[in-house]
């Protein structure tokens, strides 16, 4: 089973951040503080309202080829608009062939745009109209933890398209400007698998080095296996 927490707990990110509260860093630089040490300098988050965490009744099954199976299950409450975009590009079968074209270990996996350039089979027309729609920013205080799926997009808080992250690690910086719209359920293990691929460096981007296929990608009802923890 998939076993991460949505921070609800209020923690530091590191070990001398009682020392730097004390020396006076939090309000020297909250910018960093506020997040890093949030215990420390009293300014944990508020609690997530749990109806925006409730999972809703389909869950994608997505095989990566030679790393395994992940399981994504969905968070309607918290990105409506986005869940439905995503879900119906899943039942198209848009993702299949796909790849996960960034792997920074302890950020984010990430699955690139579909096109007709991203994927090896036919791209059916319908699924080149449907992912070239964009969809509005959704933010909420879901933060972004290891397992959550965060939405890509550019500058632009309103152009998310069909590219998503799976996250590796804690990203405080993308809270509240990111939609988070769902988690993954299960396949941490392969998430661990893809974060010891050799990659390389291109801009902001860390690569893997060997294509990473997403062979194919089934939604379906959510079921016992798939259980919100």
């Amino acid at each position: 089973m998939f076993a991460f927490a949505l921070a609800e707990e209020c923690v530091d990110e590191h070990t001398t951040c009682a020392t730097w509260s004390a020396s006076g860093e939090c309000s020297k630089n909250p910018g960093f503080m506020k997040t890093a040490c949030a215990k420390s300098c009293n300014t944990c988050p508020k609690p997530i309202d749990p109806k925006l965490i409730e999972l809703g009744k389909e869950v994608v099954t997505m095989e990566i080829e030679n790393y395994g199976t992940v399981v994504l299950g969905f968070y309607p409450n918290a990105a409506p608009v986005t869940v439905a975009h995503i879900t119906k590009l899943f039942r198209l079968g848009c993702y299949d062939t796909n790849h996960i074209f960034r792997v920074d270990r302890g950020f984010v996996a990430q699955i690139q745009s579909v096109s007709g350039a991203s994927v090896t089979k036919p791209l059916s027309a319908e699924c080149e109209a449907e992912s070239r729609k964009t969809v509005p920013g959704e933010f909420t205080d879901v933060r972004h933890v290891r397992g959550i799926l965060s939405m890509g997009r550019t500058s632009d808080p309103n152009s998310g398209g069909s590219s998503f992250s799976m996250l590796l690690g804690r990203a405080a910086h993308l809270d509240n400007e990111y939609t988070v719209f769902g988690k993954v359920l299960s396949g941490d293990e392969v998430l661990a698998a893809l974060e010891q691929v050799e990659t390389t460096k291109s801009g902001i981007f860390v690569m893997p080095k060997v294509r990473i296929t997403i062979g194919k990608a089934t939604i379906g009802p959510r079921t016992s296996h798939a259980v919100e923890l």
